[in-house]
């Protein structure tokens, strides 16, 4: 018996050799990091697939006279390759990168719009499956070539080209111009049977200042969101914008929303931050209030199924705003006029709100709210709940929104005084 005990002993102290061995490791240099990955059409139904790989000697702190430096500036090397599929473009890139290409720390993924509109579902599922891909990974539409924007985008604050990625996620808490998709978020989204997905839009701006839009006095819209990547009139050293949301209906992307649209998509589903906007003056219509908007609370609904099969939501939105500029320098601190200021607002953000959604409805089809998930809970099972079929449905649905606002902030003033001396 004592014999058998230090058999076992001796088996088990064996085992704890061998079992924690890393035999499927690779040191880090001689691995090639890719940060982000571009796809675009290619000829003779291929893709064009790019990849930003981190440049260890740059980021390092070695000069390029050292030979850190290479294509794409910065902290990255930039190299694009045809293939039949995303994987297999991994061994071809090896026959140039002298590293083995891995997805490990990869941060964006790019499709051009060409592409999406096509459908990207033959492209995604094999990403998914592949087990070095992180789900949350961010997933952007470009507007052109996805390869082009991999290329010019130049972030000139970051010497990672991650750092800038993951600014961008606070960034749309701050802005509310764009909504985060995670890899894994829109994957799911293109299988449910109660939500379409949504992907923000990014784009190289060539211009300048040309391609600003009409003020409000000129007939323009009273909020900076009015545009759409590749439109905003910015002059800079850095030529990307991330702005708007590609509008999906399965893989297939079938419309753009901009900027302004997109904060409404994110309050009706309760992930609005805060963002700068404005709303025409009540007393003097050709001249902005600027407003700091933050979502007071989430949203509530209301779901109602009649016999026929009919559905009714009714939706209740909390929004907050702060008054930060009063260009007519009306006193809207007096309560009288902050509350004619408070209906004007809660008037625009409710048409704004009922707008995109019968356009969702009426021009795309979709249901990007994920209204399905409130119209899911009447039902009691899952067979009932899939010959329903919803997402044939939602175009026919009635969706009340109503607005709920108090202005309880006006900024480091108090009260607004009428310039004295002028005439």
């Amino acid at each position: 018996m004592r014999k058998a005990r230090v058999c076992i002993f001796m088996l088990l102290a064996v085992s704890l050799l061998v079992l924690p061995g890393c035999w499927g490791s690779r040191e880090t240099d001689e691995v090639a990091f890719v940060l982000a990955m571009g796809f675009d059409k290619g000829e003779k139904e291929n893709l064009v697939v790019t990849v930003m790989i981190a440049n260890p000697k740059v980021l390092a702190g070695i000069s390029s006279e050292e030979g850190g430096g290479g294509e794409g500036g910065g902290g990255a090397l930039i190299y694009s390759v045809e293939s039949y599929a995303p994987l297999a473009a991994l061994d071809l890139l090896n026959t140039t990168v002298d590293r083995r290409v891995s997805f490990l720390h990869t941060k964006a993924f790019l499709f051009s719009e060409e592409l999406a509109r096509e459908g990207l579902a033959k492209w995604i599922h094999p990403l998914n499956r592949y087990r070095e891909l992180r789900g949350t990974s961010q997933v952007f539409i470009c507007r052109g070539k996805a390869r082009d924007f991999i290329e010019k985008n130049k972030p000139v604050l970051e010497l990672s080209p991650t750092k800038q990625i993951e600014l961008l996620n606070m960034m749309s808490k701050e802005n509310g111009l764009y909504h985060n998709t995670k890899f894994s978020e829109f994957y799911d989204d293109t299988k449910s049977d109660s939500i379409h997905p949504s992907i923000p839009l990014v784009a190289i701006h060539e211009g300048g200042l040309e391609s600003a839009k009409p003020g409000i006095g000129r007939g323009g819209e009273a909020t900076p969101g009015k545009y759409i990547a590749g439109e905003v009139p910015i002059a800079g050293p850095n030529q990307s914008q991330v702005i708007g949301s590609a509008v999906f209906k399965g893989d297939k992307m079938v419309g753009i929303l901009n900027g302004q649209e997109t904060r409404y998509y994110l309050v009706l589903r309760g992930l609005f931050g805060r963002g700068i906007t404005a709303i025409p003056d009540p007393l003097d219509p050709n001249l902005p209030v600027g407003l700091l908007v933050s979502q007071s609370r989430s949203p509530q609904y209301t779901t109602i199924i009649d016999p026929e099969g009919n559905v009714t939501i009714n939706v209740d939105i909390y929004k907050e705003p702060e008054i930060i500029s009063i260009t007519s320098g009306y006193n809207y601190e007096d309560p009288t006029n902050k509350e004619l200021l408070e209906v004007s607002f809660i008037q625009q953000t409710q048409k704004g709100l009922l707008d995109l959604i019968r356009r969702t409805q009426e021009e795309f089809g979709t249901d990007i709210f994920g209204f399905g998930k409130q119209v899911k809970r009447k039902f009691w099972t899952v067979q009932t709940w899939k010959e329903y079929q919803w997402l044939d449905r939602y175009a026919e649905a009635s969706i009340n929104v109503t607005v709920h606002s108090k202005i309880r902030r006006t900024g480091l003033q108090l009260e607004t005084k009428p310039t004295t001396g002028g005439e």
